[in-house]
């Protein structure tokens, strides 16, 4: 683990200090998806898409002779080749910086303990502690960083989806985390879902709120 000594310092540790910080890791899936060698596979994969994609769009203009369309295709696969052959992985990712950052203020032991205590939210990949959210696959934040749950709502030209969300800020910036898609045809029936995807996570919202409060 020492070529990731930049990314991830912790395994260097070793001992109790590594295992609690695998734990972590592998639940967010930090190593899987940001390691030089996950780095480097995105990497290659990016700029062959980014090839095939030239590729398919010359093919295309041939068969069609529609030169416009072929010189968007162009320049965004061209776009791909060059973001992943010299940008991707050049700077540190979001989820790692913002997990190290946590783990480093509030002590890796209190956020294992907590990960391994929280509860989980059914058909969801969102675990709650007393302290902190985790997604699985993905980051973790403080709870009492969240500044709201809310329904996020994207439309396009064909359709509008729905989706059960977490807006945080904390000391690097703010964070979106979609809990659950609400599939639900009503509003009424979607917002019946979401105040019960989003109940444990208020509850701990005000139970921390209050112990605030207290001191």
């Amino acid at each position: 683990m020492s070529d990731r000594k930049e990314e991830i310092s912790y395994y260097d540790l070793g001992g109790r200090e590594a295992e609690m910080y695998r734990a972590i890791d592998e639940f967010l899936a930090l190593s899987k998806r940001y390691s030089p060698q996950a780095v480097r596979r995105k990497r290659i994969i990016g700029v062959v898409a980014g090839i095939i994609g030239t590729m398919a769009s010359a093919l295309f203009m041939l068969v069609t002779s529609m030169v416009l369309l072929f010189l968007i295709s162009v320049l965004i696969s061209g776009w791909l080749v060059v973001y992943f052959a010299f940008s991707y992985g050049k700077r540190p990712f979001p989820d790692v910086v913002r997990v190290n950052s946590i783990i480093d203020r509030d002590g890796l032991e209190n956020i294992y303990n907590d990960l391994m205590h929280a509860k989980h939210i059914d058909f969801t990949y969102i675990h709650v502690g007393d302290e902190y959210l985790f997604k699985r696959g993905r980051v973790m934040c403080r709870i009492k960083n969240i500044a709201r749950t809310y329904i996020r709502v994207v439309s396009d030209d064909d359709s509008t989806s729905y989706y059960a969300s977490i807006e945080a800020y904390d000391e690097t910036g703010k964070l979106n985390i979609d809990i659950k898609q609400l599939t639900e045809f009503t509003s009424k029936n979607r917002q019946r879902t979401f105040e019960e995807l989003v109940q444990p996570i208020e509850e701990k919202r005000y139970r921390l709120k209050k112990l605030e409060d207290r001191i």
